[in-house]
């Protein structure tokens, strides 16, 4: 596609109030912490900064309160080029925050109260993009938002023929019938285990997971397995793609990063397994950075990063 390619990002809106700690507390424990950050975040308006990042022209589909944070939230993503017009403020809901400890080893617990994303409805999403898919190379669609309004995204954009790749996270019981339709469904290993209802811990479980998720109707499954990198499992192909090794400070929003990157490289007409290793190393810089919205990557810094770690032979 010429041009910067145009994608729709239907998904959550969401402050981040991060603290970080050497452990998460025991319960009823009073644990010094080490710092607090708060910075605008929510997987819809992560990716679609990203997207914006790595080049893309991003449509931000969401709500936010009526208040500071949702004011915050706005004019932080329209600094980065995102298109707000379709965002709706709700008087009546808060915009939802996210309480994320994130211990000495980088790794982080999160507990949000959703506010006005639970608001999001079926009507209002299919209007707007009713006006946009003819111009549309992809939608990015995630679980951060009510379950139906998943499904009337993954059904239009399957029926419109607009590539549609679902963010499975976080984790939520969401029926077969939400998701059958994606073109790529990218859940990382929790997700997984949630979705097949068996745990999904290394190269093999990976797999066999991709593959019973495979046979419900996706096109491609790409699952997230941090430092290791993803599986990606089509009807034809089977494909571990490496990781990279970095200096792990936060891995809040990598998953946010990888799959922001992996729908930029889809729409772009890229390869499956080129996308993943693209994708890989967006999750890979923003695993170097605290925060969340702020630690996603530039495209010059992902093909800097590519270019300093070769494939292996090449």
């Amino acid at each position: 596609m010429a041009g910067r390619p145009r994608i729709a990002v239907v998904g959550s809106i969401i402050m981040d109030l991060m603290v970080t700690t050497p452990r998460v507390p025991q319960r009823g424990e009073n644990l010094l912490a080490h710092g607090f950050k708060m910075g605008p975040g929510g997987k819809g308006a992560n990716s679609a900064v990203a997207l914006a990042r790595l080049g893309a022209e991003p449509l931000l589909v969401g709500r936010v309160g009526d208040d500071y944070f949702g004011r915050v939230e706005l004019e932080t993503v329209r600094r980065d080029g995102v298109q707000t017009d379709s965002v709706v403020i709700d008087p009546e809901r808060h915009t939802g925050i996210a309480i994320i400890m994130v211990d000495d080893y980088g790794e982080n617990t999160i507990l949000v109260a959703i506010g006005a994303n639970a608001g999001l409805t079926v009507e209002e999403v299919a209007a707007t993009l009713r006006l946009h898919w003819a111009q549309l190379a992809a939608v990015l669609v995630n679980f951060e938002i009510p379950e139906e309004v998943v499904r009337t995204v993954v059904q239009k954009a399957h029926a419109c023929h607009v590539p549609v790749v679902v963010d499975a996270g976080p984790p939520r019981h969401y029926g077969v019938e939400t998701w059958r339709g994606a073109t790529v469904l990218s859940p990382n290993m929790l997700e997984a285990s949630t979705m097949v209802g068996y745990p999904v811990e290394d190269e093999a479980t990976a797999e066999r997971a991709a593959r019973d998720l495979l046979a419900q109707g996706p096109q491609a499954i790409v699952v997230k397995m941090g430092d290791r990198g993803a599986m990606l499992v089509t009807a034809t192909e089977r494909t571990m793609v490496e990781g990279f090794p970095v200096q792990v400070v936060d891995t809040t929003g990598a998953g946010d990063a990888f799959t922001a990157a992996l729908t930029v490289a889809l729409a772009e007409g890229q390869l499956l397994s080129g996308a993943v290793r693209f994708a890989n190393a967006a999750g890979a810089l923003a695993v170097t950075r605290f925060g969340t919205m702020a630690a996603m990557p530039t495209r010059q810094e992902v093909e800097a990063f590519l270019r300093a770690h070769p494939l292996r032979g090449c």
